[in-house]
């Protein structure tokens, strides 16, 4: 079936010509069909791998069998005959009902499944941890621009553009918003919201340039230990007040924890300590997003806190708490519609204290 052919508000699976998921895989991204003006461009995310010893642990049944947690993503879409949209996506802002503002928008997901936070240009060899050579496939960036080839063909012209994504996808955000918005470039109303991105590490400068081996206008940047930051900055510096900036986050979020506690010690492990640091780390985060310009809207959250202490629920605008959720009386969805029709304010900054 092809697009021209599917019905509207249905999704289509598309793959994409000689691009490769991190073991070689054909890489997919899915579309739905909507008003053909109205964009969203959603970047998934799925872990990180940022060295070679990092590349050994892809998310996989060899990984199970070794009892250590999968620390990346290497397939697009690891059920062939199906849409995985249709299994476990279509919620939050990809719903396609009532409860969803933008359910009758167009729609490109880009699936995650090559390690580098859809940024990478380079092939990795790494010593698995069966002993064998590998070859992990960081082209992320390689794939975003077969996709964005085709989704220029897709929808010829936008007058409103969403660009977002959660967790690996929330880091993308910043990176490639202007690839996409360059796709685009007379169309005037953009967003781009980040959902659930930070995990402070010192040598993400290494790995953008060595590991990822990144073009050049995303690799440069990055000079901190906030990959976010950097990117953000980067961003604002060349395309100014024209995009709306928006951020989210849990105030404790236990999958960021996680990972910057294995990036730090290697261990999957939770505990307060590192839930006071991360509140830190997020604060200084939003503190720099609010130096570049006091209209980059922030909502904080805590939801499911009693159920993932000391830690909170990792990315919402893909799930029911989009809708359900609520912040100082503030559903995300109504603070997302809200700073798209020019109503700006942030929720639940108490949080970060």
């Amino acid at each position: 079936m092809e697009f021209k052919d599917i019905k509207y508000k249905q999704w289509l699976k598309i793959y994409i010509p000689e691009a490769l998921c991190a073991f070689g895989d054909p890489y997919c991204i899915h579309v739905k069909k909507g008003d053909p003006h109205k964009l969203i461009f959603y970047f998934c995310g799925g872990g990180v791998s940022w060295d070679k010893e990092s590349a050994k642990w892809p998310t996989s049944p060899e990984t199970a069998a070794r009892n250590h947690v999968g620390l990346y993503t290497i397939c697009a879409d690891p059920v062939p005959s199906l849409h995985s949209i249709e299994m476990n996506e279509n919620s939050g802002i990809h719903s396609t009902g009532d409860e969803n503002p933008f359910a009758d928008w167009s729609e490109v997901m880009v699936p995650y499944a090559t390690g580098d936070f859809h940024t990478g240009t380079g092939d990795l060899p790494f010593t698995a941890a069966d002993g064998s050579e590998r070859i992990l496939h960081h082209h992320g960036y390689l794939n975003l621009q077969k996709v964005l080839d085709l989704i220029k063909e897709l929808f010829p012209q936008i007058d409103r553009l969403l660009i977002c994504g959660e967790s690996a996808g929330g880091f993308a955000v910043p990176a490639l918003a202007g690839d996409v918005m360059d796709v685009y470039p007379d169309c005037e109303d953009v967003t781009i919201l980040c959902d659930s991105a930070i995990v402070p590490y010192g040598d993400w400068s290494q790995t953008a340039r060595e590991v990822w081996q990144c073009p050049p206008h995303i690799a440069n940047p990055v000079h901190s230990d906030n990959i976010v930051t950097d990117w953000f900055t980067a961003l604002y510096e060349k395309y100014g007040s024209k995009p709306r900036y928006l951020f989210t986050c849990g105030n404790r979020d236990h999958v960021l924890m996680l990972f910057w506690h294995y990036v730090v010690d290697e261990q999957f492990i939770m505990e307060e300590s590192y839930a006071v640091e991360f509140q830190k780390a997020l604060k200084k985060m939003i503190d720099a997003f609010k130096a570049l310009t006091p209209n980059f809207t922030i909502y904080i959250h805590d939801f499911m806190k009693e159920q993932l202490s000391p830690g909170v629920q990792h990315c919402i605008i893909g799930t029911p708490s989009y809708t359900q959720g609520v912040i100082d009386g503030v559903t995300p969805v109504k603070w997302l519609t809200d700073a798209m029709d020019g109503k700006l304010y942030d929720i639940g900054m108490d949080l970060l204290i």
